[in-house]
């Protein structure tokens, strides 16, 4: 059978295609450009077809998450309402002989997971909002135990995307204030006064832990408050990494879990919550644009038809393919600029699905160069100064350089050094943001291996393969104009090399 999924609504469109055991993803920005670029009418989506190659009319049924603040047609929508059958009322979509039925947003993000596990016993979806400002979600077995509303426990995405905003006047896309909020929050420190108060507050109380007038009588002057505002996020921040991971104890054991929604970005809490399960599984789109994935595996479900085929998962984008691959010799040439000090971009294969680079759309660096943070973002990022670069790993050398066991494949784990702390890939709090990368990644593994065999390090600088506010490059001319436009020192794309 053929399906379709799509995302309709505010921000970060996308839409999936299978064709039987075959997925095919489209998130639009890659393509246009314009970073968190959302469909948001029921109509523009439909420019995917040429993209996934797909026509309407073969389509068997499809699944919608959708706005529904945005459709008045959508009036009889409930609040429990996990899914229902729904009429469009245009003609492109009453003549189709197809069913269509509109997802709850919070169940899509429950069922997004599919490629990771087959075995989930519990679903828990924290983000800013979902229909009906449900702020939390829990699943059990795939049915609805428990939600919540942003009247019940407000929700920290909110919190770092609007009011952290205000407080912080952190500039840039609404979108992209609860990361930066997030990494600057380490700056603050705790006021143990406050936090003391507010540590009477469980998650299901949360609410009360956002009171800012609280915490402005804690400190006791609105001349002193002024400079302490970020010791108010950094309290705030603290106690929801404990909370958060708290409440996840009342509904797991040994079994595996998984965890989605906006707010399963925070590697803050992500971490805390991992030291309280091995089993845990955080998908890389687990934001929106992994909503359109829950929509298709609502449908096979539904129709009771084979799992899907995970390979080469998560390097989905229906994006624009190299015409070649690294050669060894390539490789080996890469990784001597990497050694000598340079900036690379790295543009392999398909894009990867979700907001972090995994390898094949990365720009690389040695993450010994001195003051390379700054280096690199006076040359090519120019982003803000306080945000931290990630690192990518040889997994089976992960243990020799940073506090940690096992895997984290997505970028999504905040992780201590063992000894050596590398300035570059370091945050404030001496941390790190680690890939752990195995041989199956086949050409960024060995490039690994060849900075390795150069330098001693098995790990790479690794971070987007963007300019700061633009979408990761979706095509070799997205990546050509990063190169002409910033001080990038080498771009490769396939087995071809390109400078200035």
């Amino acid at each position: 059978m053929k399906f379709l999924g799509v995302r309709v609504g505010e921000h970060d469109s996308n839409v999936t295609y299978t064709n039987g055991v075959n997925v095919k993803y489209f998130k639009p920005e890659r393509t246009n450009q314009i970073k968190h670029f959302a469909y948001n009418d029921i109509f523009s989506w439909l420019e995917s077809s040429s993209y996934l190659r797909y026509n309407l009319k073969d389509i068997d049924a499809i699944a919608f998450v959708l706005d529904s603040y945005q459709f008045p047609w959508l009036s009889d929508c409930k609040t429990d309402d996990l899914y229902q059958l729904i009429n469009i009322p245009y003609p492109i979509f009453t003549e189709l002989k197809c069913p269509i039925y509109k997802i709850d947003h919070h169940y899509a993000h429950s069922l997004s997971s599919w490629m990771l596990t087959s075995n989930s016993d519990v679903d828990f979806v924290i983000d800013g909002y979902g229909d009906f400002e449900k702020s939390c979600s829990v699943f059990k077995n795939n049915k609805l135990l428990k939600h919540y509303t942003l009247n019940d426990i407000y929700s920290l995405g909110k919190f770092l995307s609007y009011e952290s905003k205000q407080l912080l006047n952190v500039q840039g896309l609404d979108m992209d204030i609860a990361g930066k909020v997030m990494a600057l929050q380490s700056f603050g420190h705790v006021n143990k006064e406050f936090y003391n108060y507010i540590k009477q507050f469980n998650f299901e109380e949360s609410k009360n832990i956002y009171d800012f007038k609280v915490f402005c009588k804690t400190v006791g002057s609105d001349i002193v408050v002024g400079h302490k505002v970020l010791d108010f996020v950094t309290t705030v921040h603290k106690r929801m990494e404990e909370i958060i991971p708290d409440f996840f104890t009342k509904y797991i054991d040994k079994h595996t879990f998984t965890y989605s929604g906006g707010v399963a970005q925070n590697i803050c809490i992500n971490t805390n919550i991992k030291k309280l399960s091995n089993n845990i599984v955080i998908p890389p789109h687990c934001a929106d644009e992994g909503l359109s994935l829950g929509c298709v595996e609502f449908l096979r479900r539904q129709y009771e038809q084979p799992v899907f085929d995970k390979s080469n998962f998560p390097f989905w984008q229906t994006d624009v393919e190299p015409d070649t691959t690294p050669s060894d010799t390539l490789i080996k040439q890469t990784a001597k600029e990497l050694a000598k000090g340079k900036i690379v971009g790295w543009y392999q294969g398909h894009g990867e699905i979700g907001p972090r680079a995994l390898g094949n759309r990365s720009i690389l660096m040695s993450p010994e160069i001195k003051d390379g943070k700054s280096i690199l973002n006076k040359k090519v990022k120019h982003r803000e100064d306080y945000r931290p670069f990630a690192a990518s790993i040889k997994l089976d050398k992960t243990k020799d350089y940073f506090d940690w066991e096992g895997e984290s494949e997505f970028m999504l784990y905040s992780v201590k050094f063992r000894d050596k702390i590398f300035d570059s890939i370091a945050h404030v709090d001496e941390t790190s943001r680690i890939q752990t990368v195995k041989p199956n990644h086949e050409y960024f593994y060995r490039l690994l291996d060849e900075f390795e065999k150069l330098t001693g390090l098995p790990m790479l600088l690794n971070t987007s393969l963007n300019n700061n506010g633009r979408p990761i490059a979706g095509k070799p001319e997205d990546v050509f104009a990063l190169l002409k436009h910033s001080d990038l020192d080498f771009l490769v794309v396939g087995d071809c090399v390109y400078e200035k």
